[in-house]
């Protein structure tokens, strides 16, 4: 789950392909759909450079990622001295993974890093996040170690690893001074087991976890049966009940210590999800490509 939130824009993948749609050219492979964008510069001249580009950004902005893949697709192919080239031609693949093209997005980002396009770090932290997704660490690391060790993205790729293990501290250090630094929140983490041992004390592993209901409904229910094993045992002198009402006292009480180090796991469960997904939304802020990066 936080795989996909990480990886979708900033970091999260979303599967958007449907089968059952009509064929259509942006589903054509790239190099018969270069050839047919070659063929129309050819016959188109009047069109603007800055035109096609803002359809393209805005076609990626409103979702419609595929479209927006063949017009980045389109500026490339008739603009290839433009400034604003290897941004168009990065973007493709950023399209087409986002629309859940994987060989193509991966095929293009490729081709951005052979030939020495501007913005190759871009290129490496997409393809390491492509990876990750499809569950190739070997070629994630690959990617990763081809990173500048200083660049923003590799740093946010090692700190949500860490994060996803359970390192905070190491997370931290990763990001540190940088503009992520104040997306990633310390989890206010409960002791399973401290719970577990304050629960020996009827209902307080509970307090401990600020569950009050369930800790006055402990203290009432064991103590109340311990109290009544008491009395037959010491007072009546009659045995039978009395090892009744401490067996289900002993049973009140296990539960209390069980779900007391149950639901401190739970409860830190949901803190670790809530820093993840704070992380990612701050990666999807700071950490994306923009044009000036391909200048």
């Amino acid at each position: 789950m936080f795989l996909l939130f990480f990886l979708q824009g900033g970091l999260e993948i979303e599967n958007t392909v449907d089968t059952t749609e009509p064929c259509t050219c942006d589903q054509l492979p790239p190099e018969e759909l270069e050839k047919i964008l070659r063929q129309m510069g050819k016959e188109v001249r009047t069109v603007k450079a800055k035109e096609i580009l803002d359809f393209a950004e805005s076609l990626r902005k409103d979702g419609k990622c595929r479209e927006a893949a063949v017009e980045y697709l389109r500026f490339t192919t008739l603009f290839p001295s433009s400034d604003s080239a290897d941004y168009a031609h990065f973007m493709v693949g950023y399209c087409y993974k986002m629309a859940g093209m994987y060989e193509s997005a991966e095929r293009v980002f490729k081709a951005h890093i052979n030939e020495g396009r501007r913005g190759q770090v871009w290129a490496h932290y997409e393809l390491a996040k492509l990876y990750l997704y499809l569950g190739d660490t070997v070629s994630f690391y690959s990617e990763l170690s081809q990173m500048p060790r200083k660049s923003l993205q590799r740093k946010a790729l090692i700190a949500w690893m860490r994060l996803s293990s359970g390192d905070w501290n190491g997370a931290f250090k990763m990001v540190v001074g940088t503009p992520l630094q104040s997306y990633l929140t310390p989890p206010k983490l409960r002791s399973s087991t401290k719970a577990a041992l304050l629960s020996l004390i009827p209902g307080l592993g509970h307090l401990y976890l600020g569950d009050r209901g369930t800790a006055y409904m402990g203290m009432l229910f064991v103590g109340s049966f311990y109290a009544l094993a008491a009395y037959y045992g010491l007072k009546e002198h009659r045995p039978i009940p009395a090892l009744a009402s401490l067996g289900a006292g002993l049973a009140f009480h296990i539960g209390q210590i069980y779900g007391s180090w149950a639901m401190a796991r739970v409860m830190n469960r949901a803190e670790w999800k809530q820093v993840l997904e704070e992380f990612s939304r701050g990666v999807e802020k700071v950490v994306n490509p923009k044009l000036e990066d391909f200048l």
